[in-house]
Formats: structure tokens, C-alpha cells, sequence
């Protein structure tokens, strides 16, 4: 006869549809591994996409009769998030719910005090501090002394413990595939062979947030792309680091690995690159690798935002990257962000008339989202930059393009992209009013 585990958790992720959570992976894998919660917690997840009903995910949640509920929140998930823990809450007054994520990145108090509902917020990277939590929890101990945590003390005075150093051997982290806490699905089975990024954009948590890049091992990597080979019906994944061609060695190594399965079928889809380190030697590599599609900046072109934003642009190596990959057959995505600081409508025309110049394969454009923890969030006041406090955090205006010339760079950028990829006639970027 089984016993019955003192605690039950289920976790919760809401994704873009068709894609799955790796952190929630993560997370599971690692607390499942903690000696002290093992045979004591059991534990279950329900993957759900960021379009569900709240209402949907609260029932699901609640049939099961958890004792914690863990979230992990993105600006894209967190109002349904939200609505989905209050409802929660009020059905089962003193369940203990805990949010992490990307999300929650310096607005962990203020999101505490808006949510009564929530019991912690998790800061950071969470393998660590979760499993840390659920032994608080059941142990009956105070949850506010924890690293990386937000909570309440008991009159309800809303504390932070200090931040929890980062993972120094990422091997310590089961793999969520390995250990069979999450399936390798086609079209979303995602590997991560290191974390941090090389870049310190203004806009972007990545880099800040996690500092130096700390790797997996590559025996690690090695064990986690045979089980992807060996999974049948399997016939596209992705890395999701933030830069695939980090270094050339690194590049090199990476194509040696995929390239048997490669040539077995298995693609890599929409990886991303840093687009001017790109030669004919490198896009050969990434050809053996498997790699059907690149996604890439500039973001803008703007000499102005660049430099606010701390982004380098060299127009000419861009060019060439682009080129090296559309000649062995890889498609390039540039992606460009309306409502930088420092950019005006013709910048943002500039930017849209040189990607289109570039003939990328697809270009697609997204409006700038100021997310909790970066440095543009920080510097908001200072550069005048108007959003929505509320997720996703969407811009308003800036100093350099009102509220209507956004939205009129949005449609119009909509309308270009949508002809690109129809590709019924050259497409270029005449001026807005023209």
C-alpha cells in the first residue's frame, strides 16, 4: 500500500500555446532531488497556455487538493496568473500559493501586497529557493528568513530575505528530461546549455539578472540531446540559450553533436545568434547542426537608442551574417522593438527599411515591454518613459514618440511584415503618411 506524502504540490504553467514550461521542469526535478522533501512531498503539474481561463486553471488546481501551488509568472501570464490565485484563495482559504519567474523580478512585495492571496514569492532563480520553501512549509518553520524569498511575517508586515546566491555547479540541477518530470515533446522540447548572457541590454532581464554565464557540462548536454534523438516521433527542438554561436569552439562542439542527428532528420528551429559573428565557416557549422531558422536582432538601428540601451550595431557585419546564412538555405528572423528610448518614427522606419534590405526570410517587430527588474524599468523616470505599470508592462510614450506615433509605427510595421512574408511584391518602407 502507498503512503500518502505529509504535502502535496502542484505547479502551474502557462505558456505560449504549444510550448511547454521548462522552469517548472527544473524546479520539480531539483526539489524531487532534495533529501529532505523526498517520500515526504509529492508532486504534480499541469501545463496549461497563457490563453486559458483563469477560472479553468483554478478548478483543475483545486480538484486536485494541494496544500502549496507554485506559478511561474512571465509579463504574458501574469494577469491570468493572478486572477487564478485569487480564485484559488477564496475557495480554499489557507492554501499556500507561490509565484516565480522572470516576472516577479524586483516587484516581489509590491506584488505580495496586491495579491493577499499569495503566500511567497520566490526571487531569482528558483531551483534552490523553492525546495528551500516547501522544507519551510513543511516544517511549520517562518518563511521570511528563507534567501530569495518574499513573504509575510506574522502581523502581516511584508519582509524580503536577502537574495540567494546563484548555483555555482549547474550539473546539481537534475535534468527535468532525464529524470522523466518532463517529456521531450516535438516542437517543444527545449535544452539550456548555459546561463547569463554575454550582453547587458537595457531592456532585458537576462543578462542582468544572472550575471556571469554559468554552463552545464557537456556530458550533461551530450546525455540531454541523445534523449531527445531517442524520443520517438521527435523531429524538431531547440536550444534555448540566449546566444547558440557564444564562441566559435563552442559552435563547433554544438555541431559535432547534432550533426548524426541532423542528419537523421532532427532540426533545431529558431535558435538565436549574434548575427554579425556569423561568416560562411560559422553558418556551415550551423547547417550541420541542423539549424533550419535564426532569430536575431537589431531591434533598432538608432544610434541614439543603441546607446541607452547598450546594444552594439555594425551595419555591415549584419549584412554579412544575414547573407552567410540565406546562402546555405537558413532562414533569418530580425526582430525590431517599437518604442525604444532614443528612437523617433523615421529611426523606426530606418530600422524597418534596412531589414527589409537585408531579405531575412521573415521579419516580425514587437512593441517594448518595460519589465520589472531591468534597467529601463529602473531608469523609467529618468528617461521619461511612460508604461503600464500593470503586465505586460507595455510603452506607452517617451520623449520621442507620443502615444499615437507608436501606435501608428505598430500598425503600419504589422502591415509591412504581413506583406514581407506574403511576399506578393517587393516590399519596401515608404514613410508613414506616404
Amino acid at each position: 500500500m502507498s503512503v500518502q506524502p505529509e504535502m502535496s504540490v502542484v505547479l502551474v504553467g502557462m505558456s505560449w500555446p504549444g510550448y511547454r514550461s521548462l522552469a517548472l521542469g527544473y524546479i520539480r526535478a531539483y526539489a524531487q532531488a532534495d533529501s529532505r522533501l523526498a517520500g515526504r512531498v509529492g508532486f504534480a503539474t499541469i501545463e496549461s497556455d497563457s490563453q486559458a481561463d483563469p477560472w479553468w486553471i483554478a478548478y483543475q488546481v483545486l480538484e486536485m487538493q494541494p496544500d502549496v501551488v507554485g506559478f511561474s509568472v512571465t509579463c504574458y501570464n501574469a494577469r491570468a496568473v493572478y486572477d487564478a490565485a485569487s480564485i484559488i484563495a477564496s475557495a480554499r482559504p489557507g492554501i499556500r500559493i507561490t509565484l516565480g519567474g522572470p516576472e516577479m523580478a524586483g516587484i516581489a512585495a509590491e506584488t505580495l501586497v496586491a495579491n493577499p492571496g499569495i503566500t511567497a514569492v520566490v526571487r531569482g532563480e528558483g531551483e534552490a529557493t523553492f525546495a528551500e520553501l516547501l522544507y519551510a512549509f513543511l516544517t511549520d518553520r517562518p518563511l521570511w528568513p528563507v534567501e530569495g524569498v518574499s513573504s509575510r511575517k506574522a502581523d502581516g508586515t511584508i519582509i524580503s530575505a536577502p537574495d540567494r546566491a546563484l548555483i555555482t555547479d549547474m550539473d546539481t540541477i537534475p535534468s527535468p528530461y532525464l529524470t522523466g518530470v518532463t517529456e521531450a515533446v516535438d516542437g517543444s522540447g527545449y535544452i539550456e546549455t548555459y546561463r547569463g548572457c554575454p550582453h547587458t541590454c537595457a531592456y532585458c532581464y537576462e543578462g542582468k539578472g544572472y550575471g556571469r554565464l554559468r554552463a552545464f557540462s557537456r556530458e550533461r548536454v551530450e546525455a540531454e540531446v541523445a534523449h531527445f534523438a531517442g524520443t520517438p516521433a521527435l523531429h524538431s527542438m531547440s536550444f534555448i540559450d540566449p546566444v547558440f554561436n557564444l564562441t566559435p569552439e563552442r559552435l563547433a562542439w554544438l555541431a559535432e553533436l547534432m550533426a548524426p542527428h541532423a542528419a537523421r532528420g532532427l532540426q533545431l528551429h529558431t535558435i538565436e545568434v549574434d548575427i554579425e559573428r556569423i561568416d560562411p565557416a560559422a553558418a556551415e557549422l550551423l547547417v550541420k547542426a541542423g539549424v533550419a531558422t535564426v532569430e536575431t536582432g537589431p531591434q533598432t538601428i538608432g544610434n541614439a537608442a543603441l546607446s541607452v540601451c547598450r546594444r552594439g550595431f555594425d551595419r555591415e557585419r549584419f549584412i554579412a551574417g544575414v547573407r552567410a546564412c540565406r546562402n546555405v538555405g537558413i532562414s533569418v528572423e530580425c526582430d525590431l522593438i517599437v518604442g525604444l528610448p532614443g528612437d523617433t518614427e523615421n529611426e523606426f522606419l530606418g530600422g524597418l527599411a534596412f531589414v527589409l534590405s537585408c531579405d531575412p526570410g521573415k521579419i516580425q517587430f514587437s512593441t517594448l515591454h518595460v519589465l520589472p527588474g531591468t534597467e529601463l524599468w529602473e531608469r523609467a523616470d529618468e528617461l521619461g518613459l511612460k508604461y503600464n505599470r500593470v503586465a505586460p508592462h507595455e510603452i506607452i510614450s517617451t520623449p520621442d514618440m507620443d502615444f499615437g506615433a507608436l501606435r501608428r509605427a505598430e500598425v503600419f510595421g504589422s502591415a509591412v511584415t504581413r506583406a514581407y512574408s506574403a511576399r506578393l511584391a517587393p516590399v519596401t518602407a515608404p514613410s508613414i503618411g506616404g
